[in-house]
């Protein structure tokens, strides 16, 4: 397509044709993949206008190939920021007291953005990770900090010598009993023991998070070891980002692609965080250290991995969605791109 003003598109008369020929009602079938409504698709193409006619132009990609993996991090960081300035605006997240990743809207903003961001795993990974396997107290604290993004967060699991092989995860986390004080409620200490254990991959954490969701070792008041469990554990200071004491971290580097988002490491000493900072919603440890499971479901106490799980689920859809847009140019362009000339004269022959 060519533009002739900023609001309106001349179409190829070819790509017309074509689309004169199809034999179902196309609008309803935009309706379909939007949610099944004409309000939904009212609504999507009105995000749409909103980030492509946005007076920053920060949201244009026409760059993205030519920049230093630096300035695409600084330069995604500035798309999010906006991004999140326009959601307020249209009232993305009014519906879910201000959430706005909770939104349904906030993927038509994410599919107009078209770029990956540096955040990304605040609200993929993060954010469903709190409202799966923290109890409701601990969702009532965290939740509204990740709303006004107070709190960045990313999902720490991989480890250098450990991948998608949980159990065999080295990262701990050891309960220290409160002292005398009555305001002490106990705590949890979190370790790197060797160097296989280091945090390594992990998305958002390399520069952007300030929060991580850790996967480590749970041991208990006597010793003794759990298994793996979640904890929230601070990274960076929420005034001024730099690091906080005991915790190492950084950016892995540049990768094939995906350089938008910071992939990091992370290796923590004697990291220290509260008691209630572990994910308490199926397991809890009162503050004598005594380890407690809930009784539920099979299927129920599998929840904990359930974070990555729906990732990989998330990147076969996206995928699909990627495979869609390249079938989509491959049909325009095939419909319109013309070759050779005809026998009786100069001009361009058929398809």
């Amino acid at each position: 397509m060519t533009s002739s003003t900023s609001s309106s598109r001349v179409i190829n008369p070819d790509l017309l044709n074509e689309r004169r020929k199809a034999s179902f009602d196309v609008e309803r079938l935009t309706n379909l993949l939007d949610g099944g409504s004409p309000s939904k698709t009212a609504r999507r193409r009105q995000i749409e206008a909103a980030v492509a006619l946005d007076p920053t132009g920060i949201f244009d990609n026409t760059s993205n190939n030519y920049l230093h993996r630096t300035e695409k991090h600084v330069r995604a960081l500035a798309k999010h920021v906006r991004m999140i300035e326009l959601c307020r605006k249209l009232g993305i997240g009014s519906s879910k007291n201000g959430e706005i990743v909770l939104d349904p809207d906030f993927a038509f903003m994410l599919q107009a953005v078209a770029d990956d961001l540096p955040t990304n795993l605040h609200w993929v990974m993060f954010v469903p990770n709190i409202l799966s396997l923290c109890d409701e107290e601990q969702q009532a604290k965290w939740l509204p900090l990740c709303r006004d993004w107070k709190i960045m967060g990313c999902y720490a699991q991989t480890e250098l010598g450990h991948g998608s092989n949980v159990r065999a995860l080295e990262t701990t986390a050891t309960y220290v009993k409160p002292s005398s004080s009555d305001e002490d409620d106990g705590s949890w200490i979190i370790n790197s023991p060797t160097l296989t254990s280091t945090k390594f991959w992990p998305g958002t954490l390399g520069r952007t998070a300030n929060t991580a969701m850790v996967i480590a070792r749970l041991i208990d008041g006597e010793g003794i070891d759990r298994g793996i469990h979640n904890f929230l554990v601070p990274l960076r200071s929420q005034k001024d980002h730099t690091l906080l004491e005991g915790v190492t971290t950084g950016d892995i580097g540049p990768k094939i692609g995906y350089n938008n988002m910071d992939n990091g490491f992370a290796q923590f000493t004697n990291v220290k965080i509260p008691r209630r900072n572990m994910a308490m919603r199926f397991a809890t440890v009162d503050r004598n250290g005594v380890y407690r499971k809930k009784t539920v479901t099979d299927a129920t106490s599998k929840i904990a991995y359930i974070t990555m799980m729906q990732v990989r689920a998330l990147i076969i859809n996206e995928a699909g969605k990627n495979l869609a847009m390249a079938c989509t140019i491959v049909i325009r362009y095939s419909a319109v791109r013309r070759q050779g000339y005809k026998e009786e004269g100069g001009s361009v022959s058929s398809r």
